[in-house]
């Protein structure tokens, strides 16, 4: 018998999504991938897993700081952004805060209001 999300190869591929219309004052934690369509007053960590993946759609708005292995950002961020992986800033991304990351992608039309800094620096 199978759960919910997993599929026959016995992989759990859980998703949560945050609809529009939400409106979410506290932090969110998730192992997995997190699509965020609506509003969050509060921190967001996304990590755990190999697929741990924040998307901010280009209608959310966050009001705290995101820890993600992997955050894809269309919408607004007022807060900082720490990933262990990659960070996406699509052309609808705005972004108030800073960013500390392995990997970046920057769109053209994306706006980030505060300095990038990369965890792969290394100090000789």
């Amino acid at each position: 018998m199978l759960k919910f999300g997993q599929s026959d190869q016995g992989v759990l591929s859980e998703k949560t999504i945050i609809g529009q219309s939400a409106v979410v004052v506290g932090n969110i934690v998730s192992q997995n991938l997190v699509q965020l369509k609506g509003h969050v007053v509060g921190n967001i960590d996304v990590n755990g897993s190999p697929n741990a993946q924040l998307s901010v759609f280009s209608q959310a708005h966050v009001d705290g700081d995101i820890n993600a292995q992997q955050a894809v950002v269309n919408g607004v961020v007022n807060g900082n952004i720490e990933s262990t992986g990659r960070v996406e800033l699509h052309s609808g991304a705005d972004v108030k805060g800073n960013i500390s990351y392995t990997t970046m992608a920057i769109e053209h039309g994306a706006k980030l209001y505060g300095m990038m800094s990369s965890n792969n620096a290394k100090s000789n």
